[in-house]
Parts: structure tokens; sequence; C-alpha cells
């Protein structure tokens, strides 16, 4: 058994979560924005990190086969 404390980093990664991303940045955005802002399949094209809300708001970044 070891003596050393072991140190517990619940977010080490971003590849440790199963939240959504921005695809454009890779910032982590929360279910219901995706559900909101993202196209049909909930996936986000991007976030108010890399984008306004106009921009998002009228789809001019989801690619036009995933509208």
């Amino acid at each position: 058994m070891s003596t050393e404390p072991s140190h517990w980093t619940p977010m080490a990664t971003q590849e440790t979560t199963t939240a959504p991303q921005c695809r454009n940045c890779g910032t982590q955005v929360t279910r219901q924005f995706a559900r909101v802002f993202g196209d049909n399949r909930d996936t986000v094209h991007a976030c108010p990190d890399c984008a306004t809300y106009r921009e998002m708001k009228t789809a001019d970044f989801i690619p036009k086969e995933h509208r």
C-alpha cells in the first residue's frame, strides 16, 4: 500500500469529459447550448468564444450538409 497521497484531478484533460465541445475552437459547452446552437446532431460548430451570437443564431457556422 502506498503512503503517498493521490492527487485527484477530475478534469485533467478535455478528453475525459462527455460534454459537447465547439468544433471550431475546442471550448467545452453545455448540452443545452448544443441543442439550441448546434446542428441537427447537436454538434456545435461555433461558440461565444469564437463567434457572435448573431452568427450562431443564423447558422452561418453550420455546414450546409448538417443544417
